[in-house]
């Protein structure tokens, strides 16, 4: 097979096999899922406006990708959120006819790829205590967007805060798994997701959630880190370590409020002198 006659431009107004894909539904609420998906996130990371067509533009090279699919593969996939699938489209990334049609597309279909498996991450995390036969339901990512009373974990000493691993996932998600910073600042592949490597890092510490009203474990309130930043927050000299605070400080607080917190610069440079 010819890879240049796979990896083709796609007229989405007139493709047969275009429409089939959009209309299929065995597709459908996926497709949706996704599209919503990178709504949310584009909207929450102060990206785009909501009249913003980026989040169909992801949607659209999706679907396209599904079409190499079943050109490279002999058929369409059976599920969008399959291994199977997943590991099919990452391919694309080691033939030389998709890079160089991605160039020409000034790299959307790779940002959409990475799109698509950070999708998947953060629904293996939605579904993973819950098996829900609306298969609606279970493409949709719940992610904090308004004040949630704070829950505890009592035990015979302490008294603990849960913490979420979407809302973490989310955080490292909106920072595309660089260093929040310094994006310069290079880590290595991790092998349990096969990403750049940063560590969650709640700038309001969880410490000091007894203090508040409502959770302070919401992704707007968790820095993606290289390691070395993160124990420089936590360990360098106080002037060192204002700098980060700040820095952060100033570019969330606005959509920390959003969640029912508020908190003062010098209030929070306090407690880290106390942590």
């Amino acid at each position: 097979m010819i890879m240049d006659n796979v990896f083709r431009k796609i007229d989405a107004r007139n493709d047969p096999e275009y429409k089939y894909v959009k209309e299929n539904p065995s597709y459908r609420d996926f497709l949706i899922g996704f599209y919503y998906y990178q709504k949310d996130l584009s909207l929450n990371a102060g990206k785009v406006t909501k009249s913003s067509g980026k989040a169909h533009s992801y949607q659209n090279f999706l679907i396209k990708m599904i079409i190499f699919y079943k050109d490279i593969y002999g058929a369409f996939p059976t599920r969008l959120d399959s291994p199977q699938t997943s590991e099919g489209i990452k391919t694309f990334f080691d033939i030389p006819a998709f890079v160089k049609l991605n160039k020409e597309s000034h790299n959307f279909y790779s940002a959409t790829i990475h799109g698509y498996l950070n999708y998947l991450d953060q629904l293996a995390l939605e579904n993973a205590d819950q098996i829900n036969d609306d298969s609606e339901v279970n493409y949709i990512i719940k992610l904090r967007t308004k004040p949630k009373k704070r829950s505890e974990i009592i035990t015979t000493k302490t008294v603990e805060y849960p913490r979420s691993q979407r809302e973490l996932m989310a955080a490292k998600h909106k920072a595309d798994w660089k260093c929040s910073y310094d994006n310069n600042h290079i880590t290595f592949i991790s092998e349990k997701d096969h990403k750049s490597f940063v560590e969650g890092h709640h700038l309001i510490p969880m410490q000091v959630q007894k203090d508040f009203e409502y959770t302070i474990d919401f992704a707007d309130n968790i820095v993606a880190l290289c390691p070395n930043c993160h124990r420089r927050i936590h360990r360098s000299i106080k002037q060192d370590r204002n700098q980060m605070i700040e820095k952060f400080y100033f570019n969330r607080i606005e959509n920390i409020k959003v969640h029912g917190v508020n908190i003062s610069i010098d209030r929070l440079e306090e407690i880290y002198t106390k942590i």
